[in-house]
């Protein structure tokens, strides 16, 4: 009788529980699984808000840069305008020389201009504060790649400016 009830017992046990339990591990894999892949397209979401961000705000900046360039057509403008400044700081102004666009070695388009001009110190002082102030965007991205002062008569100085203009 006992015999009978353990056999009774193990066959319930290999034909119902035994199952049982194979099919609960086997959606417990399931389960853990599609948590796993869940997790992963979270982060992938989570990831894409963030390069979406992040691309905004590169594309921002481009467009801030590219607006900070002088373009071909204001060229003569900007000319102009640091003719005027020259005229404002009270120095004489000319244009030496004036090369087409050229590239820099990194590929960078820029406008060389030698300008002199002739005034005194405080004067040309005055003349690169206001081209570094210039309310104008387009001017700002400029180096003065080389200065060159000489004295003329008491108070009096010549300089010979080196001015790279980055453009579009």
């Amino acid at each position: 009788m006992i015999a009978l009830g353990i056999i009774i017992l193990a066959l319930v046990f290999v034909s119902v529980i035994y199952p049982l339990v194979n099919k609960i591990a086997d959606y417990s894999y399931r389960y853990l699984s599609n948590k796993e892949i869940l997790s992963g397209l979270s982060k992938r979401e989570s990831l894409a808000k963030e390069l979406r961000n992040d691309f905004q705000e590169k594309q921002d900046a481009l467009s801030r840069i590219e607006g900070a360039l002088l373009g071909a057509e204001e060229t003569v403008g900007f000319i102009s305008t640091i003719e005027s400044i020259a005229q404002e700081t009270g120095n004489l102004f000319e244009i030496k020389t004036a090369s087409p666009s050229l590239l820099t070695s990194e590929g960078e388009p820029f406008l060389f201009l030698s300008v002199v001009l002739w005034g005194d110190f405080s004067e040309l002082l005055n003349f690169i504060a206001n081209i570094e102030d210039s309310p104008y965007p387009p001017y700002r991205l400029m180096e003065i790649e080389g200065i060159n002062i000489k004295r003329l008569l008491e108070g009096d100085i010549e300089t010979n400016l080196e001015i790279k203009i980055y453009t579009k």
